[in-house]
């Protein structure tokens, strides 16, 4: 949908925001980090809320004060900390939130650069430029959550989701309605995908409880992706 928008309005981004924190504090209270947020990895389901797909990237057992040096994730997606390979935590997931709200209402990620080595040292090192068109209390979130240092950065503490979600911009949002999907997103256009009859092979499905989740569903099939 990003890309064929180019970009949205604050108000439609915060309820895709909002419903991605949701998603993201569920996953940390589980003490798993996702690691690879990014447009593509966000989906809309037929009712246009945001759900978090592909966990290729995740990584479990990250209790408070555990670092990881995984050198990961997608280029324009990058935390200076794990460019620097100095160890990330859950915060990494906050960064990246900053990085896919910018997108989303900018129309391209901050820092962004067609050279790699130049979009690397822009990510460590540029100033953080906003548009006049976002509103002040947008800017201030953006800033705090593109901290470039990971234990200031807003989300870091002992909180986590809760420091973001008492932020300004998110005034007067219900966070029950959000987690009862009683928000209203855009309805997304629904993709006509031909179905293709195919042979499985019953001894390839995967066993019973193969990188099950408690408590979550993963959707077989996606409308749109954010």
């Amino acid at each position: 949908m990003i890309r064929r928008e180019l970009r949205v309005s604050e108000n439609i981004a915060r309820i895709y925001v909002a419903e991605i924190i949701l998603a993201l504090e569920a996953l940390h209270k589980r003490d798993i980090v996702f690691r690879d947020l990014k447009p593509d990895n966000v989906v809309l389901d037929e009712d246009g809320h945001a759900l978090l797909t592909d966990f290729g990237l995740s990584k479990e057992g990250m209790i408070d004060n555990i670092l990881t040096k995984s050198f990961c994730g997608s280029v324009a997606y990058m935390a200076p900390e794990v460019l620097k390979k100095a160890g990330h935590g859950k915060s990494v997931d906050w960064y990246l939130l900053g990085v896919l709200l910018y997108e989303l209402v900018v129309g391209q990620i901050p820092y962004f650069n067609r050279n790699r080595e130049q979009l690397f040292k822009n990510i460590q090192e540029a100033k953080l430029q906003f548009p006049d068109f976002l509103s002040v209390q947008l800017k201030n979130l953006l800033g705090l959550l593109l901290e470039r240092n990971p234990q200031k950065r807003l989300g870091a503490g002992k909180e986590d989701a809760e420091e973001i979600k008492r932020h300004a911009w998110f005034t007067g949002l219900n966070w029950e309605d959000v987690l009862q999907r009683k928000l209203t997103p855009p309805k997304p256009r629904i993709r006509s995908i031909p179905k293709v009859p195919q042979k499985i092979n019953s001894s390839c499905e995967p066993k019973k409880g193969y990188r099950d989740i408690s408590g979550w569903n993963y959707k077989d099939s996606a409308v749109d992706h954010i």
